[in-house]
């Protein structure tokens, strides 16, 4: 009887140990917190006309976005990229907040959101939306420090919000005219 228990505690201390021992390996985890974006970013350059890294921390959860011939931003419907952008509206975030309350954009014709992300190791995004609340762009999050563009469709002028999907008290106004 006392040899049977004996084992018994032997056998509970071992798997003890391994349980213990996988929980404190000093390899790196493979998984960290980072939400799954909606949208995908378009690569963006860099001053020096370098590609500007957006990618997300590797081991990030999978994202939703379709895996190939992903458009490189959609509104909320699935609807295409826009292409030929001409007007560009800049928008950053630092210290988790937009540095800008207000910016104007082109109403009927697409245009770029050129977002600096200032914040290192900070994820952030843009989304835009309309005067009911309900987003007609979702970029993706991005995490900073990094700058990436976002293509948006074309708008119908009025006032709409911008805010990041991860920090809800980061907002400002976009006037689209």
């Amino acid at each position: 009887m006392r040899l049977a228990r004996t084992t018994r505690l032997a056998a509970f201390a071992a798997i003890a140990a391994i349980v213990l021992a996988g929980c404190t390996a000093s390899a790196q985890a493979g998984w960290t917190f980072a939400p799954v974006p909606s949208a995908t970013a378009a690569p963006s350059t860099g001053p020096s006309g370098a590609p500007a890294s957006s990618a997300p921390a590797s081991g990030a959860p999978a994202s939703s976005a379709p895996a190939s011939g992903a458009p490189a931003s959609s509104a909320p419907s699935g609807a295409p990229a826009p292409s030929g952008a001409s007007a560009s509206v800049t928008i950053s975030a630092l210290n988790i907040t937009f540095e800008q309350t207000s910016v104007d954009a082109p109403a009927g014709t697409p245009f770029n959101v050129d977002f600096d992300n200032k914040d290192a190791g900070v994820p952030h995004d843009v989304w835009i939306k309309d005067s009911t609340g309900n987003p007609v762009f979702q970029g993706a999050i991005v995490t900073g420090p990094t700058q990436t563009t976002y293509n948006v469709p074309a708008l119908p002028a009025g006032s709409y919000t911008f805010n990041c999907s991860v920090h809800p008290n980061m907002t400002g106004t976009m006037v689209v005219k």
